[in-house]
């Protein structure tokens, strides 16, 4: 047993070491244009992390449509968030506390999805015809967490340009929400 010792600890030395942030496990917000035109509401998972980075995973549900209609949407995103301002440490203070607050750059791929249509208004007509169910978008932003004892609550202010043409979709979008540890 002795001598598989050394693997298991290079196996999950990532385990042991100390981040240069505070990991979060999930959280929830809601979030005005952004991902989802008209705003929505999601949840969030991380996972995939590093000495200075994770990923996230994030699926919502909102709202997309004009002054004619409105309608529902799916949406979801990957993104990989990169952190700013890490932790001062030193040989001789090995432990220290934490940031009040953390800064992250924000990079990723986003979609939502929603069919015009399904909506509460019967007589609409789209111009174009029938506009795509499936909207990419690509994401970027700077991504904030206040940590408090208990929760870590999130901002994020996106830049979520589309991949292909589509109406609904916005350019920019706000996000607030909390996360627990």
């Amino acid at each position: 047993m002795s001598k598989y010792f050394p693997l298991f600890f290079l196996i999950f030395s990532n385990g042991f070491s100390q981040r240069l942030y505070t990991p979060v496990r999930a959280g929830v917000g809601v979030e005005a244009f952004g991902i989802a035109p008209k705003g929505q509401v999601y949840a969030e998972a991380f996972f995939g992390y590093k000495p200075r980075s994770f990923w996230d995973v994030q699926a919502g549900m909102g709202l997309v449509g004009e002054h004619d209609f409105l309608t529902y949407s799916f949406s979801g995103a990957l993104t990989y968030a990169y952190l700013l301002n890490p932790y001062r440490r030193t040989q001789c203070n090995p432990v220290p506390g934490y940031n009040s607050l953390e800064a992250y750059l924000e990079g990723g791929i986003a979609s939502f999805f929603s069919d015009s249509k399904y909506n509460y208004n019967s007589f609409y007509v789209s111009e174009n015809g029938r506009d795509p169910v499936l909207t990419p978008l690509a994401l970027a932003g700077l991504r904030f967490h206040l940590l408090t004892r208990k929760l870590i609550y999130i901002l994020k202010v996106r830049y979520t340009p589309t991949l292909i043409e589509s109406r609904y979709a916005s350019a920019a979008g706000l996000a607030l929400g909390f996360a627990w540890r």
